[in-house]
């Protein structure tokens, strides 16, 4: 039986269910311990009473070094995973709802293609580009590959959505190896590197900057997350209610290209976890609102992020895999699978 709670702060109400307030408190806790596993792990291993004393400032070791490594290297990639995979996690949820199509991704409608192509551009064309405008030529890119899929493919079928998603990727691929054909060696072994999505340059101004982008992005979203819950009966029920579904439509959209473009900026791309994000979560959280969609996706990002990236980090070590390389592992089953349980309904 659904029991919900409803807290008031003055003008304003909250309502939700404590079974699946324990279940998102669940899973930050899950969270919390791949995110120590991650910063224990690795070529020299620091155990988690080394840790401790890291951060409450009592760590003896004269040479620091397990300062450096933490706090340096693994705390900056660790963060940097997290506020990644959240950003995609929440993306894919808001395409996923917006579309009502469960097999819908940033990845398919050719946003990472797009925001690669104009980031890697600015990179090699305008190399003193500042880091600062970096997002914005990524959700330029974003926004525009997914207004062409969008336009080119309409809303009358599931099937023609994912083959025009498809299609224009690989076409964008195909931009995207011309691309690479003409850099020089040095060049082109950065680009291959960085498409392939690869946390290793991860910087606390990058995880600032996509904070920041997060922040704004979910305070949105809650805002208009009753609306979003209106908008779920359909488009009719919705407008006779007073919600303006198309405007609503358009500013979801634009808020999931902005998190995933602005991801692809720093991590590169990074697939599958916009899709796999929001189905666990709704495996999870069955029949809930809006914004425990939202949190639980991004909850379940942030982790298939950071896990991945420390199995990219530590399975071969001292070599490293590309982080998108193990997500893609296991997302490319995950997409076959969710096309097999879907044919029926494209």
């Amino acid at each position: 039986m659904n029991v919900y709670r409803v807290v008031r702060m003055g003008r304003f109400s909250v309502r939700f269910m404590p079974s699946r307030l324990i279940i998102l408190l669940a899973l930050l806790l899950w969270l919390m311990l791949v995110a120590l596993w991650s910063l224990t792990a690795g070529s020299q291993h620091i155990p988690a009473s080394a840790l401790w004393s890291l951060f409450t400032a009592t760590n003896t070791d004269p040479a620091m070094t397990d300062a450096v490594v933490v706090l340096d290297f693994r705390l900056s990639r660790l963060a940097l995973a997290m506020v990644a995979g959240a950003m995609l996690g929440i993306a894919g949820a808001i395409m996923q709802a917006t579309t009502r199509n469960g097999l819908a991704d940033p990845g398919l409608l050719g946003m990472r293609e797009g925001a690669s192509l104009a980031v890697l551009g600015c990179l090699f064309l305008l190399p003193s580009l500042p880091v600062m405008l970096r997002p914005v030529a990524g959700i330029a890119g974003g926004m525009a590959s997914a207004a062409i899929v969008l336009t080119l493919s309409g809303a009358t079928s599931r099937l023609r959505f994912v083959l025009t998603g498809i299609g224009f990727s690989w076409f964008l691929s195909a931009l995207l190896l011309i691309l690479m054909a003409s850099l020089d060696i040095r060049n082109l072994q950065t680009a291959m590197i960085w498409m392939a999505g690869n946390l290793q340059g991860a910087s606390w101004t990058a995880v600032s900057i996509l904070s920041v982008i997060l922040v704004i992005a979910l305070g949105l979203l809650l805002l208009t997350a009753r609306a979003a819950d209106v908008q779920a009966l359909g488009d009719h029920a919705a407008t006779a209610l007073g919600v303006h579904s198309r405007l609503l439509s358009v500013l979801h959209v634009t808020l999931a290209v902005s998190l995933a473009a602005s991801c692809v900026s720093f991590t590169g791309s990074i697939g599958f976890v916009g899709l796999i994000g929001p189905h666990i979560a709704r495996l999870l959280l069955p029949g809930g609102s809006y914004p425990g969609l939202v949190m639980g996706a991004g909850l379940t990002g942030a982790t298939l992020v950071a896990a991945s990236d420390t199995i990219a980090r530590t399975a071969f070590s001292p070599l490293e895999l590309p982080t998108g390389l193990v997500l893609s592992a296991v997302g490319a089953p995950t997409l076959l699978a969710l096309l097999w349980f879907h044919r029926h309904r494209l």
